[in-house]
């Protein structure tokens, strides 16, 4: 596969991990859960320069997998439902001011970069769910309309999320 092939599944794995977001929360659980378990996968996936097509294709199909499981199949043809699918599209950065979009690459290269302290941990079966949180919501952010000062102030919070995978 050529690099450009590689760089379209880093886009779509993107826009799924975001998708995830928009479609299961920013939210949590008490415990470890699935959703957990298949972002900070995927994430730490997304942020390895040395990833394969077949290992990024893998995580593609999990965050898709679990977008399906996190929708309300009831929900989905009522009138007035909120939509849940999530989904999402990178060409939409691509109308937004310079800065901006600068912002959103920066949030999540940074992302990508905490994600393994936090997949280890969930390895190991200890769970970080206000760490968690913090993930969700950042990424939660990438998919919105949101100013550079806001987008500015996620940035900044990276250094907390940094010093508190480090204290991980």
């Amino acid at each position: 596969m050529e690099r450009n092939e590689k760089t379209a599944l880093r886009d779509a794995l993107t826009e799924a991990l975001i998708g995830l977001i928009r479609t299961g929360g920013t939210g949590s659980f008490p415990r470890i859960s699935d959703k957990d378990r298949v972002f900070f996968k995927a994430l730490t996936e997304l942020g390895n320069t040395g990833a394969d097509e077949e290992s990024l294709g893998e995580a593609l199909k999990a965050v898709q997998t679990m977008r399906q499981h996190l929708m309300a199949p009831k929900c989905a043809g009522c009138a007035g439902a909120p939509d849940l699918s999530g989904d999402y599209s990178l060409a939409s950065w691509e109308q937004e001011e310079r800065e901006v979009r600068a912002l959103k690459f920066l949030i999540l290269s940074g992302l990508c970069a905490l994600a393994p302290a936090v997949k280890a941990r969930l390895e190991e079966k200890r769970h970080v769910p206000e760490l968690c949180e913090q993930f969700y919501h950042a990424m939660f952010v990438l998919g919105e309309d949101f100013s550079e000062e806001d987008l500015l102030q996620i940035a900044y919070r990276l250094e907390a999320m940094r010093a508190a995978c480090r204290a991980l």
